[in-house]
């Protein structure tokens, strides 16, 4: 039985295999095979991060790394030409962040930021470069799940352009909640300024839908926190629009 490499930081642990288990189901790490994970996971560098903590920036000359979360909770964003921070994702444990430095090395497109503490490895470019290139199939497999993303791309931006303000927010809300919980609450506590840059609305018209939908008992807030009461209603706006 071969010995599994262990990455320790601050009384923590985690196995390769249980790594390597865990992925997440899209990740495009999933077009390496295990052998070849195990290589790329043991030349990684963990780093824990604290709520704030900028990993990545905007602009960066050279993306030489991308992220994987052991826990904790990423946020990826940039900043438009108008000066507008707009929120692309919020990063779950088992998640890969960063991705496209392993296949260009090129500025960074977002900035990366700790929204909770969070754990983290950092795989060097140069040796996903490598373990790909020695394996034909992993090229496939890795341009296969590029061509999806692209796909799922598509589908977002265009629902965006169709998608009135109530659906658009109904889609942020949907994706935040934190589905470990019975109660209805959203994960990682986004402000009304944040869940705007998720949703690409202003945050005058995100107070105003949270207090309509507070009146209809779809939402209810405590103190900072928000909580979907009516998680059905919210997730038909999610997919059908007001036409739902």
């Amino acid at each position: 039985m071969r010995e599994q490499v262990i990455l320790r930081s601050g009384g923590q642990m985690e196995t390769l295999d249980s790594i390597i288990d865990t992925l997440a189901p899209d990740s495009l790490l999933r077009a390496l095979s295990r052998v070849q994970l195990e290589g790329l996971l043991a030349k990684s560098n963990r780093r824990e991060l604290k709520k704030g903590d900028v990993l990545i920036n905007q602009g960066d000359e050279e993306g030489d790394f991308a992220v994987y979360l052991l826990s904790g909770a990423l946020k990826i964003s940039f900043v438009s030409a108008g000066g507008r921070e707009i929120i692309l994702n919020y990063c779950a444990p088992n998640e890969l962040v960063g991705e496209i430095a392993l296949l260009d090395s090129g500025p960074r497109t977002a900035t990366v930021t700790a929204v909770v503490p969070s754990a983290v490895l950092l795989l060097p470019t140069q040796a996903f470069l490598e373990t790909v290139s020695n394996n034909p199939a992993s090229v496939v497999g890795v341009m296969r799940e590029l061509a999806r993303r692209v796909r799922q791309l598509n589908l977002v931006v265009e629902s965006d352009r169709t998608f009135s303000m109530g659906p658009r927010l109904a889609r942020a809300l949907v994706r935040l909640i934190d589905r470990n919980r019975e109660d209805g609450e959203l994960i990682y506590n986004p402000s009304q300024n944040d869940l705007g840059a998720f949703a690409g609305l202003a945050r005058e018209n995100v107070s105003r839908l949270l207090t309509e939908w507070e009146a209809q008992e779809v939402i209810e807030r405590k103190g900072r926190a928000l909580v979907v009461r009516d998680i059905e209603y919210l997730e038909l706006l999610a997919e059908f629009g007001d036409d739902g």
